[in-house]
């Protein structure tokens, strides 16, 4: 589920040096290269035990609400358009005091990663579908929280995430269990659903009519989470779930994610091809320009033309001319002159979208990170409306 791979429009060869392969390598800071501290692996000669014992508790005092690791200077910056006292209260949720084996009935493997593995799952109680996803504790990040202890980052975000009111496109966290070596975490499983990058490769490209309802409903994912204090930092496509019937999306794996904050990042987490052109220069990145990067730039890019952007970090960090496709908002097509703003002689159109969609996917791959447009501009663009 997430997973890194090239994608190509049907009827297009992969090239050996083009393509990407799908391993875990390529999921750069998935484990222990975040901003925080990391806990050490518990003891190997500690006996298996059943899940530990725990209850949904109620979020701590506002003092207490900001979760910190070892590191003393490391707090939550909320970063959200509403006010301080709109803030929400969410639960952090402890492990569930039952076995997982007791309550879920474990299928088929979706995916496999760099994070662990994810399975589909049922319900025992009522046959709820379900997702279970394993995560080793080897170099998993936890937070402390007053009156709540040490609990895994990626646990504690999606709680920020998904406490009331919840967002439609954000998967939910059902519950969690806490075994030695690992954490077991149920995720709600829509259905009939897959991730947008099978989808992709099974459909080809996108409409745009198509991809415009894919990105507002990401943007709207985005926001929630930015209002909650949340950085993803891994959006792509494989990390997007798309229902086969209404095409609405969930964000779901925050296994990269962060605690939002004012200040640079200074670790990279998440997949390299999405990473803005100021982590690679200077090795750190500020959370909106790098977030308009990988949604309006690298992942729009990919779903409406089939294929990154770009090869190389050369040329993530260069004006390099961005190539389209010769059918993108092309309509019809005014046989006078060649936009001299494409590398491959597209016509110009006497359509106005023609250009509309190309300069979005421009403004937010724009290489200096003060150049690219917010989640609100982009929610704004014309091409959108």
């Amino acid at each position: 589920m997430a997973h890194t791979c090239e994608r190509r429009g049907p009827g297009r060869s992969r090239s050996g040096s083009a393509a990407v392969s799908r391993t875990a390598a390529q999921e750069v800071g998935r484990r222990g290269s975040g901003d925080g501290a990391q806990e050490p692996l518990p003891n190997p000669n500690q006996p298996l035990s059943q899940e530990l014992p725990g209850s949904i508790a109620p979020l701590p005092s506002e003092s207490a609400a900001s979760a910190s690791t070892d590191q003393p200077h490391r707090k939550r910056k909320w970063q959200s358009g509403s006010q301080e006292d709109e803030r929400p209260s969410p639960s952090y949720r402890r492990p569930a005091k039952r076995s997982r084996r007791e309550a879920y009935v474990k299928g088929p493997l979706l995916g496999r990663g760099g994070f662990g593995s994810v399975y589909a799952g049922t319900r025992r109680s009522d046959g709820l579908p379900v997702a279970i996803k394993y995560v080793s504790k080897r170099g998993t990040q936890r937070l402390r929280v007053e009156g709540q202890g040490r609990l895994p980052l990626e646990v504690v975000l999606m709680n920020l995430v998904n406490s009331a009111p919840a967002c439609p496109n954000v998967l939910q966290l059902l519950e969690w269990f806490d075994r030695p070596r690992r954490y077991t975490l149920i995720l709600e499983r829509p259905l009939p659903c897959q991730d947008l990058e099978s989808f992709c490769e099974e459909n080809g490209r996108l409409e745009e009519s198509l991809a415009k309802k894919v990105l507002l409903q990401l943007i709207t994912a985005l926001k929630h989470c930015e209002s909650r204090g949340v950085l993803h930092r891994d959006v792509k496509p494989e990390n997007l779930l798309i229902s086969t019937d209404s095409h609405e999306i969930k964000l779901l794996d925050f296994g990269c994610g962060d605690l939002l904050k004012d200040s640079a990042y200074k670790h990279f987490a998440g997949t390299l091809q999405y990473a803005p052109p100021e982590w690679f220069r200077q090795h750190r990145y500020h959370a909106g320009p790098a977030t308009v990067w990988s949604v309006g730039g690298v992942t729009l890019y990919n779903i409406l033309c089939g294929c990154f952007p770009f090869r190389g970090a050369l040329r993530v960090t260069s004006k390099s001319r961005l190539r389209f496709p010769r059918e993108l908002s092309t309509g019809k097509r005014q046989k006078s002159r060649p936009d001299p703003g494409e590398a491959c002689g597209v016509f110009l159109n006497t359509v106005l979208c023609v250009t509309e969609c190309r300069q979005l996917i421009r403004w937010c791959l724009s290489v200096a990170a003060s150049d690219r447009p917010s989640l609100d501009d982009i929610e704004r663009h014309p091409w959108l409306h």
